[in-house]
């Protein structure tokens, strides 16, 4: 089940992934925490680990933050990829997060979304 797609911008790039608060009830594990640790597995089957945190305050403007920046200098993402995440039934662990990207590319003089990851 994709949870959210989403087009890199340089804040992206260069800090964090600001991620839509309506998919925080995919996130489980705050519990009375702001921060929480996701396990994302790409295409290849790497297992990448985000921290996924949110506000002590009033709005939550959730973000992966811890090593999202890792994700994205190994995969060399750039400004306007898409990332998409999705939720998915893991075998032994029960819930897994999986993480695809896309890059816009000219093909026979059309725009197409080529794989990257």
């Amino acid at each position: 089940m994709e949870l959210f797609i989403k087009r890199l911008t340089q804040t992206d790039i260069d800090k964090r992934l600001a991620i839509p608060t309506n998919s925080l009830v995919y996130f489980p594990g705050f519990r009375g925490n702001h921060s929480v640790e996701l396990k994302v597995k790409d295409k290849s089957h790497r297992l990448w680990t985000f921290r996924c945190s949110i506000r002590k305050k009033r709005y939550l403007k959730p973000v992966f933050s811890s090593g999202w920046l890792e994700f994205i200098r190994n995969n060399n993402l750039r400004i306007g990829d898409k990332v998409s995440v999705r939720l998915e039934q893991g075998h032994l662990s029960g819930v897994e997060y999986g993480i695809e990207v896309q890059r816009k590319i000219r093909l026979l003089g059309k725009d197409v979304w080529a794989d990257v990851l």
